[in-house]
């Protein structure tokens, strides 16, 4: 079940266990396109202009984890002075092992429970942009699908001029209809489809202050509802009767089990300042995320573009995450679910490491090189590094790894 883990973004935060679903039309990417033209001074479109992207990603954990390779294409145009459309398209391979939350055997051991999973992912939208007044109309269609996850999304969103323009406000809303469905032959808790539902509203301004400062904001409240447990992931029960062998036998556990709706509310704030006399650019941003899991999150990044000569840009970045646990989260629970009338369960438990305490650490470098008129190139590096800070986790759960990237971009 790829679809649910963000592949493009930070696989392993615990926000990325459900399935995310934003409004497209926030007032960040402005800021970001607003940052650029700072930079490097790029003429305004004109009609008829569009551009076209293909871009790499390959995601590889440490010590032969999960490894995921990405390919994308993206398609922007204007078709009137009214209206433009842009679509991408993005296929996903992904094999390795991931932890499945079983304790370490033998005990004290980082020999941690895996299951070793491939799958493929086929993901694309498609968005058309109306312009009438100072508004911008933007509906969006966009559909995943892999051998065990389906989704299907659905947005609307509107952005406002105000001000001469230096002023937009953006709201919007989205829904996604998702499906889990049965893995034959792979050990899930589940043998029909099970539905599972997120929708998400967004209120966003942005403002240009000067020629060189842009700062933005946007609140995003969202529900999911439906089958939101993993059914990957295991848990271990200290009253179910196991037995004691030489050499160990694995341990018996079973599939974990999460509330069935969870209500979210995120924070974002940006600021970006072009510096004349260094010839760059800082993007700052500081996120805030709470759930009704119990999880409260905190992002912040840092990003210096710094311009070298007329076509070339050196971008790099470091971002730091940090969240606390969520409420059902634990190591190993009481009870037995096969004798629950003697020893109960908790109504809800899950030993998914990427509900835990953590924090995250993702740094690297861009380069990116305007070739000549009509076409740019884009590489990057970034690392990235998890680790547990509740003291009880097996460290041997957390990921580190590398991620390469490529992007290749037409402008005609």
């Amino acid at each position: 079940m790829w679809a649910g883990r963000c592949p493009k973004i930070r696989p392993h935060d615990a926000r990325c266990t459900e399935k995310k679903s934003v409004p497209r039309a926030l007032p960040y990417p402005s800021i970001v396109l607003a940052a650029w033209l700072l930079i490097f001074a790029l003429p305004q479109r004109t009609k008829g202009e569009g551009r076209a992207d293909y871009s790499y990603e390959d995601y590889a954990e440490n010590d032969g984890r999960i490894h995921v390779t990405t390919q994308g294409v993206y398609f922007e145009s204007d078709i009137k002075s009214w209206f433009s459309v842009n679509a991408n398209f993005i296929s996903d391979a992904i094999t390795g092992a991931t932890p499945t939350g079983a304790p370490p055997n033998p005990p004290g051991s980082n020999n941690i429970g895996i299951a070793h999973m491939h799958d493929h992912r086929y993901a694309g939208s498609i968005t058309g942009n109306f312009k009438f007044g100072n508004n911008t109309l933007s509906p969006e269609f966009a559909y995943s699908k892999e051998h065990d996850y389906r989704s299907v999304g659905l947005s609307l969103n509107d952005a406002i001029d105000f001000n001469e323009k230096n002023t937009t406000l953006s709201y919007g809303i989205s829904h996604d209809f998702d499906q889990v469905l049965p893995n034959p032959g792979e050990d899930t808790s589940i043998t029909s489809p099970r539905n599972k539902g997120s929708t998400d509203g967004v209120l966003g301004i942005s403002q240009i202050l000067d020629q060189n400062t842009i700062v933005g904001a946007n609140f995003t409240l969202g529900y999911s509802d439906g089958y939101l447990t993993d059914p990957y992931k295991r848990v271990f029960f200290l009253d179910f009767p196991y037995t004691v062998t030489i050499p160990p036998t694995p341990y018996t556990v079973f599939p974990e089990k999460r509330p069935d709706y969870k209500f979210r509310q995120v924070a974002l704030v940006t600021l970006q300042h072009y510096f004349e006399p260094l010839n760059g650019a800082a993007e700052l941003s500081y996120r805030f995320y709470h759930d009704s899991y119990g999880i409260i999150a905190h992002t912040a990044e840092i990003q210096w573009n710094q311009k070298i000569g007329k076509y070339v840009m050196v971008s790099p970045l470091f971002r730091f995450y940090t969240q606390t646990a969520a409420s059902f989260y634990g190591t190993e629970f009481p009870g037995d679910p096969t004798n629950p009338t003697v020893f109960p369960t908790p109504p809800n438990y899950s030993s998914d490491y990427r509900l835990s305490a953590l924090n995250s650490f993702t740094y690297g470098i861009s380069l990116s090189v305007q070739v000549q008129k009509h076409v740019s190139l884009e590489v990057a590096y970034k690392r990235y590094e998890m680790y547990g800070t509740d003291g009880v986790t097996n460290p041997g759960q957390y990921p580190t790894a590398n991620v390469f990237t490529g992007t290749l971009t037409i402008w005609f």
